[in-house]
């Protein structure tokens, strides 16, 4: 019995490692708040990280009968556009414009299928009494559009992010278990909800009908990335992205960062922490924990979980700003390139000695201009110029910073091991902790180059211990 149990434990490490090495696949509902528009505007930057399904225009509680008639996310996609064959030239897999207007609907933004006011969307909390039926509204092409794509035979999790409200995926998902009942839970079972709050009646609902979607439900979006979380960027917003980046980066209408619906997208970029793969890994959209008394419905931790990564996010985002505006690949900087021998996912016995070791390569661009822009003052008080300046940085080594680091709080081990470095570069070993039962260790590796933006990438390796 052990000897099958084992086996299919490790068909299952196989299937996720598997999934993993595919795109995540995503679609947006948005309310169009200002908020939301910035977020499509940073969702565009990021484009080439995952795979947009689908951009679904909603209403919510706060927006009750949408935005759509704006057409604000088609004038996006069209400044898109005018920067795409430069976001072409640093990283291929960005989707054409025409793609990405093939691809936009519009959903529920009836104010009559939200719950009738007084409705506080922080208040709204797991195992709540649902307050919407959606089986007498029309179909919308927005709801359409999820049938469909969770009807295709691609296996992949389909990451469906409700930026406002979710009744629209309501209404597709009473649609495919009335219509589609032989398909339902192949096609339901894909779903992971990214919910930033339950914003109209339709998280309660989903709950209680479709317990086989796994609901992430954010709070702490709020406080972290929402309206006034941030005021100490409006420096960064005014010069990465209201002076000289081109109108993509000028569509985002707020002062300082303000993107309480990114989360969800960050959730599910294709950026090395492999967050999107389950809600307890953690990473750039936050780390969950399961309800208890549910039975697939998880929160987040705290904020955090969230803040750890924020300076990341926006050094990010400095280097997709700085494609859009300049066609040379050689005259930008490029995230570090990791690769991790024997694999992401490993399986070992108690008592084993354990190697880590990443191989990195980077081409990285060193913008001595910037460089010399942030440490002017400095230098100057030295009596260094601008030219020895210049002169002497062009000589220094392109060192790059490198750690591994136990993501502790996401493996079910609770041991902290003692990572011990090695003569190898970015090595390093451990002695796998005794455990009863197959447990897991995530470790995490980080690498940041030596430009002035300091990109960062990371690699996530899960250990499976077994006894």
């Amino acid at each position: 019995m052990k000897q099958t149990v084992l086996v299919l434990f490790l068909a299952l490490l196989t299937t996720v490692a598997t999934a993993s090495n595919a795109k995540p696949r995503i679609i947006v509902m948005t309310d169009s708040e200002i908020d939301d528009r910035c977020s499509m505007a940073h969702l565009l930057l990021c484009s080439s990280s995952v795979d947009i399904a689908a951009l679904i225009q909603t209403n919510s509680c706060f927006q009750r009968n949408g935005w759509s008639c704006q057409h604000w996310l088609e004038r996006q996609i069209d400044h898109y556009a005018e920067v795409y064959d430069n976001l072409r030239k640093h990283d291929s897999d960005y989707p054409t414009p025409d793609y990405l207007r093939s691809v936009v609907f519009v959903g529920d933004e009836d104010a009559s299928h939200l719950p009738t006011p007084p409705f506080r969307a922080a208040d709204q909390t797991p195992g709540m009494m649902p307050q919407i039926d959606p089986t007498s509204w029309p179909e919308t092409p927005g709801s359409r559009a999820i049938v469909r794509i969770l009807l295709e035979d691609d296996p992949r999790p389909v990451n469906i992010q409700a930026w406002g409200g979710s009744n629209t995926a309501a209404k597709a998902f009473q649609v495919l278990k009335d219509e589609h009942p032989q398909d339902y839970l192949r096609a339901i079972g894909k779903v992971v909800m990214y919910n930033i709050w339950y914003q109209d009646g339709a998280g309660s609902y989903i709950e209680r009908y479709h317990p086989e979607v796994m609901m992430l439900l954010s709070y702490h979006f709020h406080g972290t990335w929402d309206y006034g979380a941030q005021l100490f960027t409006g420096g960064f917003v005014n010069e990465w992205l209201h002076t000289g980046h081109g109108s993509l980066a000028a569509d985002y209408v707020q002062d300082f960062i303000s993107e309480g619906d990114s989360p969800s997208f960050f959730y599910s970029l294709d950026n090395g922490l492999r967050s999107y793969e389950h809600p307890s890994y953690g990473g750039w959209g936050g780390q969950f924990q399961k309800v208890p008394g549910t039975r697939n419905v998880w929160r987040d931790i705290d904020k955090g979980s969230y803040q750890r990564w924020t300076e990341y996010v926006l050094r990010d985002m400095m280097m997709r700003l700085t494609w859009c505006v300049t066609p040379e690949y050689s005259k930008c900087n490029h995230p570090p390139r990791i690769e991790i021998a024997d694999g992401l996912d490993r399986t070992v016995r108690s008592g084993q000695l354990v190697t880590l070791q990443a191989n990195v390569t980077d081409d990285n661009f060193i913008d001595l201009e910037l460089q010399w822009r942030h440490r002017r003052a400095v230098r100057e008080q030295k009596g260094v110029t601008h030219e020895q300046f210049i002169s002497r940085e062009s000589s220094r080594p392109q060192v790059l910073e490198s750690t591994w680091w136990q993501y502790a709080e996401a493996g079910t081990c609770q041991q902290l091991v003692n990572l011990l470095k090695t003569a190898e570069p970015n090595t390093v070993t451990f002695i796998a902790p005794q455990v009863t039962e197959p447990q897991t260790l995530h470790f995490v590796f980080e690498v940041t180059d030596n430009n002035k933006v300091g990109l960062t990438s990371f690699a996530r390796v899960i250990v499976t211990i077994l006894p």
